[in-house]
């Protein structure tokens, strides 16, 4: 069976519950606190195997992650290529979220930073597996992983998280490129626009030299960039709850249906039902959905329509 194989961070989230986010220079009270489990790598290796995907998740933690990999195991995450760096701290996310549930994020990597091309394992993937990387680790681990798993026949999906400069000899290997449309537009050094509806044009404009792109929208949905043409894809109106990890949750459930062999077009449709339904739990890894609470929700959202 093909499976997933993530290659990114692990971090320990520590989240603030505000009214409103600060502005700068602005002290605000918080109206609760909570400790979870997270980073971008961490986050979306759970989703995919919280959906019934065979993951594993190549990382680096500190001696502090005991708890960590436990609950990674739990929820069916193969930790055996995870590596730790005993002398160092796991990285750290210091999250607020305000009441509509939006949240600023801070990252102090940690571990993460320590994670190096000798840690990727030389068989990394096979043909038929799908490759998920991101940004909060090391450049040279993310483009080594990329070209590694390009060159064994795996689906590479890259989520700029956080975007930068990506080399163009890595961006070509992609299948995939996931943005939000902050992350795209920092990738294309253009301001953001004013509507979602202009991010077709924005491509047809500056085209980036990947095979695809599904940029991210939010409560908007996403949007679907490939040879096909450009396609909105809507979300479901849910009641946000907590913003934290849905983006994560949306490249999980991405790399989980592509990986089963649907097509792009259909798996971010489902990626759009699974993130749109994490919103309305609390956390991160805490509020992702298991395969048979997408297709309630899925069949739900068919009734209504």
């Amino acid at each position: 069976m093909a499976s997933v194989t993530v290659v990114g961070s692990v971090n320990r989230d520590v989240v603030l519950q505000v009214r409103a986010l600060p502005r700068p220079g602005e002290t605000v009270h918080a109206v609760g606190s909570r400790e979870g489990m997270g980073g971008k790598g961490a986050n979306q290796a759970v989703a995919a195997a919280r959906l019934g995907s065979a993951v594993r998740l190549v990382a680096k933690v500190g001696g502090d992650a005991r708890d960590i990999l436990a609950s990674l195991a739990q929820d069916g995450v193969d930790t055996g290529w995870i590596t730790t760096a005993d002398r160092t701290r796991t990285g750290l996310a210091l999250i607020t979220v305000d009441e509509p549930g939006e949240n600023t994020i801070v990252l102090e990597g940690g571990a993460n930073r320590e994670l190096t091309v000798a840690d990727l394992p030389e068989v990394l993937t096979s043909a038929g597996d799908v490759l998920m990387a991101q940004g909060e680790i090391p450049p040279e681990v993310t483009g080594a992983a990329i070209t590694r798993a390009a060159n064994q026949g795996a689906t590479v999906i890259l989520n700029p998280a956080p975007a930068y400069a990506f080399d163009d000899d890595v961006l070509k290997r992609v299948d995939v490129l996931v943005p939000n449309l902050g992350e795209l537009c920092t990738l294309l050094g253009v301001p953001v626009p004013a509507t979602s509806g202009e991010v077709g044009k924005l491509l047809a404009r500056h085209p980036l030299p990947v095979a695809a792109l599904v940029v991210t929208l939010g409560a908007d949905g996403a949007i679907v960039h490939d040879q096909d043409g450009t396609v909105h894809i809507p979300a479901p109106r849910v009641a946000a709850v907590d913003t934290v990890g849905a983006g994560d949750t949306f490249c999980g459930a991405l790399a989980d249906s592509l990986v089963r062999g649907r097509s792009l077009r259909a798996a971010a449709e489902r990626a759009v039902l699974a993130a749109a339904l994490s919103v309305t739990g609390v956390g991160a890894q805490s509020a992702m959905p298991t395969a048979e609470e997408v297709d309630l929700f899925a069949q739900q959202q068919e009734k209504t329509r």
